[in-house]
């Protein structure tokens, strides 16, 4: 049965189905493209072939009209939204089959708090898997749901929209393929960087929830979801938490293993307490605490049944954060569009690394688009080191990215993101200059 949302949640509803009819009315009365809006975000009129058609979106009037500026914002950060949004629901069915299907205890088991092997493996992942940069978001939930280590998590975060199959031999087919090794290099050595020191932090802090915002009950075996049924009734009544001795003596590793999953938490006094975001009910009979979903055993219809229900808890859960996200774009767009971008760094004094990664924060672009906006930039006077930068920053590292971003991860994993991000891609194109 599906939730019903919260009347925020319901709010942030109502505003996508809004912003993503406006863009559809939008291009229909205007007789723009249609292609261009769904693969790329862009108003764009008709015909447009050739480098200009990832690139050229209709003008912004320059005005100093801020009613006529907010319109454009809005209507620009419409047209992302329809972009956005076919890879956004493609994620939060990847997503939930992940916490469905895949029995969290034995990735627990097998994977623990992932390492340098995992963590390859998931870049790898990343490279393998072609899932863009919009619609990794939800996908990244439901890894860490399904016990996927933070530290793998995070890697296949980077290494997906930065060197996908796809991407690389675009790369190399355009801008040669010493950016294109560059990119592949300088994409695991950001990847393996973040995921290591994610992995340290998961091992030292345990709880999941201090790490993550997403609430997603995990799929754990029956036996764990009825000693969460019975911990859970005792911590209902006694919502200021209770003692390991207290609550389940001698089972502490079981109690760990709910804390990892997200479902309690325990403060600095060793109290153990079921967090705000777990699902928590009562009834006239006593305390009711909801078991966890995704029963290995439980019949496939079933199974289908819970993947689309998670699905809808994930969408209503992160739209807030994909409004903001594509309205960000919009006005990205429109106070700083593509075309000034590509005039701003070209020539010689501003050929600079240090400039081309800040662009690739500003510079709103889905995976794909960034070779040709580089090969513009390239014409433009841009050198070598600066267009890696642009390249391993721009479909990952932008702030609307960012701002999806901060829908799953708690400050601390989304500075580190970012921090190393940054850093890398800036350290990425020096080396490379250097060669």
């Amino acid at each position: 049965m599906f939730r019903k949302p919260t009347k925020k949640e319901l709010y942030y509803l109502l505003a996508i189905f809004i912003l993503y009819a406006s863009a559809l009315f939008y291009v229909y009365y205007n007789d723009l493209s249609f292609t261009s809006l769904y693969e790329y975000g862009l108003l764009q009129e008709k015909g447009i072939t050739g480098e200009e058609v990832r690139l050229k979106e209709i003008a912004t009037p320059p005005s100093l009209n801020i009613f006529e500026t907010l319109w454009f914002i809005y209507i620009k950060g419409s047209a992302v939204l329809v972009e956005l949004f076919q890879y956004w629901i493609v994620g939060m069915l990847l997503a939930s089959a992940l916490v469905v299907f895949v029995p969290w205890e034995k990735v627990k088991k097998k994977m623990g708090y992932g390492g340098i092997g995992a963590n390859f493996v998931a870049a790898i992942s990343g490279a393998i898997i072609p899932i863009c940069s919009c619609g990794i978001v939800p996908v990244l939930a439901g890894m860490v749901q399904a016990g996927i280590p933070l530290g793998a998590t995070m890697a296949f975060l980077i290494a997906a929209p930065m060197l996908n199959i796809p991407a690389v031999f675009m790369t190399a087919s355009v801008l040669g393929w010493k950016l294109a090794i560059g990119r592949i290099l300088g994409t695991f050595l950001i990847a393996l960087l973040v995921g290591q020191v994610t992995s340290y932090w998961q091992k030292k802090e345990r709880f999941l929830r201090r790490l993550i915002k997403v609430n997603v009950k995990p799929s754990l075996p029956k036996e764990l979801q009825l000693f969460a049924f019975e911990v859970g009734k005792k911590l209902v009544a006694n919502p200021q938490g209770l003692t390991t001795n207290e609550l389940a003596p001698n089972e502490e590793d079981k109690l760990y293993l709910l804390g990892e999953a997200g479902v309690l938490d325990r403060n600095k006094e060793g109290k153990w307490y079921i967090p705000q975001t777990t699902n928590v009910t009562m009834d006239v009979t006593g305390a009711c605490f909801v078991l966890p979903t995704g029963d290995t055993e439980v019949p496939f219809r079933q199974k289908i049944r819970n993947l689309i229900t998670t699905a809808w808890d994930f969408f209503l859960q992160l739209n807030y954060y994909l409004v903001l996200a594509v309205l960000i774009a919009g006005a990205i767009k429109v106070l700083i569009p593509t075309n000034l971008i590509i005039n701003f760094v070209g020539g010689k004094s501003l050929d600079s690394v240090l400039i081309a990664s800040f662009i690739a924060v500003l510079a709103y672009v889905c995976t794909y688009v960034e070779v040709p906006t580089a090969l513009a930039l390239i014409h433009k006077g841009m050198g070598g080191g600066a267009t890696l930068s642009y390249l391993l920053g721009g479909p990952g590292l932008s702030l609307p990215s960012i701002i999806m971003l901060s829908g799953v991860f708690k400050p601390k994993v989304l500075w580190l993101y970012v921090g190393v991000s940054f850093i890398g891609c800036v350290i990425a194109g020096y080396i490379f200059n250097l060669f």
